[in-house]
C-alpha cells in the first residue's frame, strides 16, 4: 500500500503538460484502472474525442489542485517532496540509498504525511470521476479512448488539430 501511495505521489508531482496531447499519459488514479475490451476501443467518434479532450482539461485542473494539496501536506510536516520519496523508497526497499539517516521525528512526520496524502487522494478520486462523467463518458470509456489515442497516430493528429 505504501508503495502505491509513494508512486502515486511521485506521479502527481510530475508537471502536467499543458497540452491535451499529453493526456493519455496522465498518471491520475482514474487512468490506472483497467478497461474492458467489451467495446471496440480503437473506434472513437468525433463527439467522444471532444468529450475526452474536455474531460482531460477538467482532470488537469483536479490534478493541479491535488498536487498543491500534496505539496502543502508535505510542507506542513516539514518534508521536501524529494525526502518524502527517498524515505518511501527506503521503506519499500531497505537497500535504497539514503542521503542521511531517518530520525524518529522524521519517521513520525513521514507517517503523518502518508495519512494526509491518503485523505487527499481519496478526495481527488471522486472529483476525477466526476470530471469524466460530466463530459458524458464513463471512466471505462475514457480509458478506452486514451488507449486508442496512445495507439493511433491519426487520433493524436486529430487532437493536435483541435
Amino acid at each position: 500500500m505504501l508503495k502505491s501511495l509513494v508512486s502515486g505521489f511521485v506521479g502527481v508531482l510530475v508537471a502536467i503538460a499543458p497540452s491535451v496531447v499529453a493526456a493519455p499519459s496522465l498518471s491520475a488514479p482514474v487512468l490506472a484502472q483497467a478497461f474492458s475490451p467489451n467495446r471496440a476501443s480503437n473506434t472513437v467518434s468525433p463527439l467522444e474525442l471532444q468529450q475526452f479532450i474536455q474531460a482531460v482539461k477538467q482532470l488537469q485542473k483536479v490534478q493541479m489542485e491535488t498536487q498543491e494539496k500534496l505539496v502543502d501536506a508535505l510542507k506542513s510536516e516539514r518534508l521536501s517532496p524529494e525526502r518524502f520519496q527517498e524515505i518511501g523508497r527506503y521503506r519499500n526497499n531497505p537497500d535504497s540509498p539514503l542521503s542521511g539517516p531517518i530520525s524518529p521525528a522524521e519517521q513520525e512526520r513521514f507517517d503523518k504525511a502518508i495519512t494526509k496524502i491518503q485523505k487527499i487522494q481519496a478526495e481527488a478520486t471522486p472529483k476525477q470521476n466526476r470530471a469524466i462523467t460530466l463530459q458524458g463518458l464513463t471512466v471505462e470509456r475514457f480509458n478506452q479512448i486514451g488507449a486508442a489515442i496512445d495507439a493511433s497516430p491519426t487520433l493524436q493528429q486529430q487532437i493536435r488539430n483541435r
